[in-house]
């Protein structure tokens, strides 16, 4: 995967970005809350039983490096700004 923006709810954490061999968007959200509370609150709400998949001895690591050789500025936005519509163009108004 691609990313190309990374969004910080607070709680939960969005990578935006492009599935490198399909070229699909793709979106993998992060959530920082313990699980009981997800699980608990989910029951609350009604939602019917997910379905869950044994995962004996998978891991999943994510590092956050840039493509190729170069490197990858980081930008924070306050909120107000419009998020730039690909890091290219982010790169490039950094060097404006």
């Amino acid at each position: 995967m691609r990313v190309d923006r990374i969004v910080d709810f607070g709680t939960v954490i969005s990578l935006v970005g492009i599935d490198t061999e399909t070229t699909e968007l793709v979106t993998i959200h992060v959530d920082h809350r313990p699980f009981a509370c997800f699980w608990q609150a989910w029951f609350d709400a009604g939602k019917p039983p997910p379905v869950e998949y044994e995962a004996d001895r998978l891991l999943l690591r994510l590092t956050m490096q840039p493509a190729g050789e170069g490197s990858c500025p980081l930008i924070e936005l306050d909120g107000h700004d419009a998020p730039p519509a690909t890091l290219d163009q982010a790169a490039q108004d950094i060097g404006q």
